[in-house]
Parts: C-alpha cells; structure tokens; sequence
C-alpha cells in the first residue's frame, strides 16, 4: 500500500526536480545562465556598447550575432575576438561557409593557429551535426567529471550556408525553391543553446542583411527569425569611408545593436584601417575631458608649466604626463593608461547599463499609446 502523503514542501518539489533536471537549481544558487566573464571585441567603446564597460565584450556562455552587408568588417571583427579569446586561454573552432580566411591571413591578426580548429562547412545540416555531435562529448566528459578545455565557436557565416536539399537540386538541374533553410537553423538554435550555456562555450556567428521591401525599408539579417531570438547581442554594421586627406584609407563602421539583453541599445562608431586595423582608443575621444578623466585639449606653458585647457588646441594635455601630446599620438595606451580607462568606464556605466530607477519611471501606458497612434 502506498504511503500516504500529508505534507508536499517547496523542498520536497526542488529534491524531486533536481532528479529530472541536474542542470536546474534554486535561482539564489545558479550560476547557469550567469556570464562569468567577458571577451574583448578589440575595441574599448564597441566593448561598452554590447557589455556596458569597457573591459567588457562578448559573454562567454552566450551566442551573439554580427550582421551586415558585405564588406562592413564582420570577419574582421570575428578575427579580432579570436585573438584576444586565445589570448584568454580559449581554444576556437572556426566553421567557414565562405571559404573565406586562411592561416596567413589569421597569423596576420596575431593569432596562434595551433589553437583554432578550423572546419570548413557547406549545409546547415553538417553544421548543426558537428556542433551537436561536440557539445553532447563534452557534456558527458563534464558529467563523468572531467575537467574542460576553454572553447569558443565561430560561424562565419550562417547566411551563406546551404541545404543539402539545394546542393542535391543543383546536381540535378531543379531550380525549385528551398524553404526548409530557416527552419533547420532554428531547429540548430533550439538544440544547442542550453548546452552552449551549461558548458559556458561563447558562440559567435555572422549573419548577412538585406533591405525590405516595406514602404519604409528596414535593414534585417537572413536566416529567418531563430538566429535572432537566441542570440543574446544582434550587431548590425554599416560603413562609410575612412579618409586621410583624399585617398580612401579604411571604413568608419556604425555598429547598431538591433537586440542587446545586457546594454541599452546605443549606435556607436569605430575605425578599420587597411593598414592599421582597428585601434582600441577609437570612440573613446568623446569622453576625454578633463573631469571625466584628465584628459582634454589642451597647451602646457613651456615656461611655468602650467597645464592651460583650450578646445581649440591641436594637442591634448594629461594629468598623468608632464607633456601635451599630438593628435598623431593621441589614441595610445601613453595617454589611455588603465587608470583614466577606470576612470571613462565609471562614466560611461550609468550610460550604457539599464538601471531600476529608469526602468520603474518607464510610463507604460504612454508607450502604448505612442505606438498605437504611430
């Protein structure tokens, strides 16, 4: 006979889903879904931007999503997150859909290629095998408890994969259309972002944009709509030229984040040079001032001494050096030492991190009805 049950606790109920799921716990003790630390993008304010500090970046348990139209720097910018996740202590597998980068050109970015496993991929299919196939090992090695290796995953990019449906109606000369492509990328997403978070392995992915066809045309990236809801972060890039004097020296990159779970959605600007690549002082000009962090344009008196403000100089006086320094030298670690990058990032914080107080100010009803009357 069964024994009677007088008495079900909240304890009872964790005991008896702590047997279903080892994954789940009371929230006060998960660390889960918890971001444990942070990748630098190569950019101090792209950094801010996405995280909300300056020595923030990429989450590392997250998947993120760079999208832009052709030529905006989205493998540049995977390139550059490669490196310093190396540098970090990860080790990278890099799925290629566009046969697009090689060892001399990652050997340029000042990346250790015995760390990167890289896998050429076609089909959405082989994609979503492979990743399964490693997420599910590792899985089981951490349940038998061993001990992990760092790992990163970059797909560069999910808007050029095919189908193994569309590879097998080229080989046979049907041009029918295959729908099931966004389907199948969502289907990847559902599988793997639990195991992607228990495993805290970042997964960073390019995604291509095009213009709609709507009235008012709006930038969206390919793929369908899984890519979007699973990303945590969702960058889109546009370009415009870079110049020194008349020649075309590099791009100036607008990055929009179109979603962000972890900053408020800000447009900000940085530099890739052709030469010079991207200089991670870039942006941050506009917090140079003398109280923000004691830095700003400025004269010293060759006499006294006497550092003298002035918005007007061609050169830049800090508190930290007895010397005014010139444009050309200006985004250097001489200048932005990490004492006035603490100093910028207690500023830039309140800027780019949501806060309760706003968030209890935020009038709903009014939102509501500004978007019905739009």
């Amino acid at each position: 006979m069964a024994k009677k049950i007088t008495e079900f606790t909240f304890e009872d109920l964790n005991n008896e889903l702590a047997q279903i799921n080892p994954l789940g716990s009371i929230m006060e003790n998960s660390s889960f879904s918890e971001v444990t630390e942070w990748i630098d993008t190569g950019n101090y304010h792209l950094n801010a931007c996405i995280s909300g500090s300056v020595f923030g970046g990429w989450p590392n348990n997250r998947a993120c999503s760079i999208a832009g139209p052709s030529g905006t720097g989205k493998t540049f910018l995977m390139l550059n997150t490669v490196r310093e996740a190396i540098n970090m202590g990860y080790s990278v597998v890099y799925y290629d859909s566009e046969a697009a980068v090689d060892r001399e050109q990652m050997k340029k970015f000042g990346i250790d290629t015995s760390k990167v496993n890289y896998q050429p991929v076609n089909t959405v299919q082989d994609f979503r095998t492979s990743v399964t196939r490693i997420t599910k090992k590792m899985q089981d090695a951490k349940a038998a408890g061993a001990e992990l290796p760092k790992v990163m995953i970059i797909l560069d990019s999910a808007g050029n994969l095919a189908t193994a449906k569309e590879i097998d109606d080229a080989a046979t000369g049907s041009d029918k259309a295959d729908m099931s492509r966004s389907k199948i990328l969502k289907s990847i997403f559902r599988i793997i972002m639990t195991p992607l978070a228990d495993l805290k392995i970042p997964f960073l992915f390019t995604n291509h944009t095009y213009m709609t066809q709507d009235y008012i045309a709006r930038q969206v990236a390919g793929g369908g709509t899984g890519p979007e809801y699973a990303a945590s972060i969702v960058l889109f890039l546009n370009k415009a030229q870079l110049k020194e004097g008349d020649q075309r020296a590099g791009i100036v990159v607008t990055a929009k984040p179109n979603k962000n779970r972890f900053a408020k959605p800000q447009n900000i600007k940085f530099h890739l040079h052709f030469s010079k690549g991207m200089n991670p002082f870039v942006g941050l000009e506009q917090y140079a001032t003398w109280d923000i962090c004691g830095v700003d344009r400025g004269t010293i008196d060759p006499k006294t001494g006497e550092k003298i403000l002035k918005k007007t100089a061609r050169t830049w006086i800090c508190k930290h050096l007895d010397h005014a320094v010139a444009n050309v030298d200006f985004f250097t670690d001489t200048v932005f030492t990490q004492d006035v990058l603490k100093q910028i990032d207690a500023h830039v914080k309140p800027i780019f991190n949501y806060n309760v107080e706003e968030i209890e100010d935020l009038n709903i009803d009014e939102i509501l009805e500004d978007a019905i009357n739009d």
